[in-house]
């Protein structure tokens, strides 16, 4: 583990806690490679600290014997959702977060590296979540083996993992919807265009090639929201200096904005209709 000699921690792990997780392991190699992979992320984040606990917390009885227990408890060691939050805003910001950023790697159309997917979610605002910090601390179930430059890694994450974070298995806070995740990778993806200039070219070629289709997806996977965001940004793509960033004569393209178009404006004029009788709209993400 990094910087770190089996002198500098001895004499941890004890033989018992090994044997322990070897025991919960059951032979299953994924699940012990994960599994140490959150421990040297924990090491990394917590020094010493972790000693008091990250082995009782995958050892203890009763649980982490299937892969989904392991994969919550990571997933936890995020956010807390065991327990009420000290400050409910910057909970919610964070799990917010957490849907943008894991959402956006599930439903990619091709591969990108984390510095790119970094830029791609410059959009996030850094009081909600340093997205680098936290694919940094995600990487056991992102990034398999070892790695010598994190930001160049592509994410690959196991399929287990994948069917747990977008089925009902995971807990609802951490419950990926593709629909969801392709509207918020498009309006990633449209931030991008319209400040196109202070982005890397890999990434606007991305944006420009897929924004559409994230959209599209989004609609047609029957979860859109009102979101003032969108419609400016949608507003700002005809101004003439960021149609010339993506502008093209795709006719596939034309017909992903009218259908996203036509479904955020249903949208729209459903959440209208509510507010007279509710005066007031739901509240917008």
């Amino acid at each position: 583990m990094k910087d770190i000699t089996p002198h500098d921690w001895k004499p941890w792990p004890t033989p018992w806690e090994v044997q322990k997780l070897c025991s919960k392991a059951d032979g299953l190699f994924h699940y012990a490679a994960t599994a140490l992979h959150w421990i040297e992320d924990q090491i990394d984040e917590h020094g010493r600290a972790c000693q008091s606990w990250v082995f009782n917390n995958l050892t203890q009885e009763g649980g982490l014997g299937q892969l989904e227990d392991l994969y919550k408890l990571i997933l936890t060691s995020f956010e807390n959702i065991d327990n009420p939050p000290r400050n409910e805003q910057r909970h919610r910001a964070r799990l917010a977060s957490f849907q943008h950023v894991i959402g956006t790697i599930l439903v990619l159309q091709e591969q990108l590296t984390i510095s790119q997917i970094i830029a791609l979610l410059a959009d996030i605002p850094m009081g909600n979540l340093d997205v680098r910090h936290f694919l940094q601390q995600m990487r056991s179930v992102l990034i398999p083996g070892t790695i010598t430059l994190f930001e160049e890694a592509t994410p690959q994450m196991h399929k287990s993992f994948r069917d747990y974070i977008m089925d009902t298995h995971a807990p609802a806070e951490f419950h990926i919807l593709t629909g969801h995740a392709h509207f918020l990778t498009a309006k990633s993806c449209l931030e991008v265009i319209v400040k196109a200039g202070s982005q890397s070219d890999v990434v606007v070629i991305y944006s420009v090639q897929h924004w559409s289709q994230h959209l599209r997806q989004a609609v047609e996977g029957g979860t859109t929201w009102e979101d003032e965001r969108m419609w400016n940004l949608l507003g700002e793509m005809v101004k003439e200096a960021v149609f010339d960033v993506w502008k093209a004569d795709s006719w596939s393209v034309f017909l992903d904005v009218a259908a996203a178009g036509w479904g955020l404006l249903k949208v729209r004029s459903k959440y209208e209709g509510e507010s007279y009788v509710n005066n007031d709209l739901p509240g917008r993400y």
